[in-house]
This record gives C-alpha cells, structure tokens and sequence, in this order.
C-alpha cells in the first residue's frame, strides 16, 4: 500500500480509504452483514479479484470481519458511519446533479431502493412491486416485500396478481425520486412514472421506502436553489 509519508491523520485516513472501490464497499457494509456476492452486484465494475484484495485489506486494518452469513463492519468500521454520511451530504448539497446516461443502472436501484424499506408502513401480506424501466438500459426486476423485508427477483414471483403494484416508466424518474431531486408525486404529475395495480396498494406504495438517506440533503438544497 502506498503512503503520503506524512503523520496526519487525514493522511492516514486517505491511505486507508483512498483506493478505488474501499469507500463504496464500507458504504454497503453500513447496512450490515453483506455476502461477497451482494457485494458485488452492488459494485457494477469491480472483479472479484479487487473485491477479495479490498475485503482483506479491510479485514487486515480490523475494519471489516466474516460474520458467518456475510461480511460486516467492526467496532472501528462502524464508526466510520459518520464520515460517510458527511461525505455523501456534501456531495448531495454542492456537486449531485441528475445522473448521467452511464448511471443509470436499473439493477443496481432497485437493490438500493430494497435497502430502504419502510417495514412499519408495509401491507401485513406480501406484496410485489414489479418495475418496468425504460431508458439506456431497460430493466425489469420485482421486488418481493413483506414485514420481514425485502427481496429482489430477476423473474416473475409469481404471487396472486392482486397483490402486485406495478411501476412504469422511465429510470431516470426513479433515480429522481430514490435520491430526492424529484418527489414521487412529481413524476406521476409529469408522466416520468406510472403506478398501476389493486387501488388500495396503489394509494399505500409512496409509504413504503424511505429512499436514499442522502434525500433529505438533496431536498434541502434544491429548495435552496
């Protein structure tokens, strides 16, 4: 590992935290035990290869340790929960601006959205949400979500049809909206997006995700513009 050959801790922290990929692995980390391929399908361009490297830099510095269903952030990591919020609102507040043709990834938001389930406001059944994306990369994913959670299907679950919401349109609506640069409402105004599906669950669906922890910030900023 290279070195700034300084006694700073700014300097120590960026030589730990520095390289390509680090950062973003402590990200997914801080929502807590994730397994090597999680991690991966969260890393769109990362090998493996890099990925293990990274995990046992991590794991040598007592940052990170196998938790037995996946990898997890120590004490110390933990602790870098903070630091990465800050970052994350600074660039929400000065730099975000909407996403570029090449980030917008249907896959990897719909497992960012799976993350930030609001469980209380959940329907006591499972219910399916079934994205239809258009846009430089069209996709289609369901998402299974129930009280104990959130999964993610590449195929159709297959539940009772009246239990699916079902959301159209464009991802770069819903990247919107994940990260606070639009509300919901908006994109359903605008025709950016479309809920169709069991009216009752249609009416509930704007409850049930918290969205990017970075919203606020972004919301905040843009009503300061």
């Amino acid at each position: 590992m290279k070195t700034y050959g300084q006694y700073c801790p700014v300097a120590k922290a960026a030589e730990i935290l520095g390289d390509r990929w680090t950062l973003l692995i402590v990200r997914d980390l801080l929502f807590g035990p994730v397994g090597f391929n999680e991690l991966a399908r969260g890393l769109p361009g990362i090998s493996r290869s890099v990925l293990s490297d990274r995990l046992r830099h991590l794991e040598r510095l007592g940052l990170t340790e196998w938790a037995g269903t996946g990898y997890q952030l120590t004490g110390p990591g933990r602790h870098l929960t903070p630091v990465v919020r800050v970052l994350g609102d600074w660039a929400a507040r000065w730099i975000l601006e909407d996403p570029s043709q090449a980030e917008l990834d249907p896959d990897l938001l719909i497992l960012w959205i799976s993350r930030h389930v609001a469980v209380d406001a959940l329907p006591p059944r499972k219910a399916v949400v079934d994205f239809r994306l258009s846009g430089p990369r069209p996709g289609r994913l369901w998402l299974v979500v129930e009280p104990a959670g959130a999964s993610i299907c590449h195929a159709d679950p297959g539940l009772d049809p009246a239990t699916y919401v079902h959301v159209v349109g464009e991802v770069a609506a819903l990247y919107r909206v994940y990260m606070g640069r639009h509300d919901l409402a908006e994109e359903l105004a605008t025709g950016g997006l479309v809920l169709a599906g069991d009216p009752e669950l249609v009416r509930a669906f704007p409850t049930w995700f918290t969205w990017s922890n970075f919203s606020p910030t972004v919301r905040e900023a843009r009503a300061a513009a």
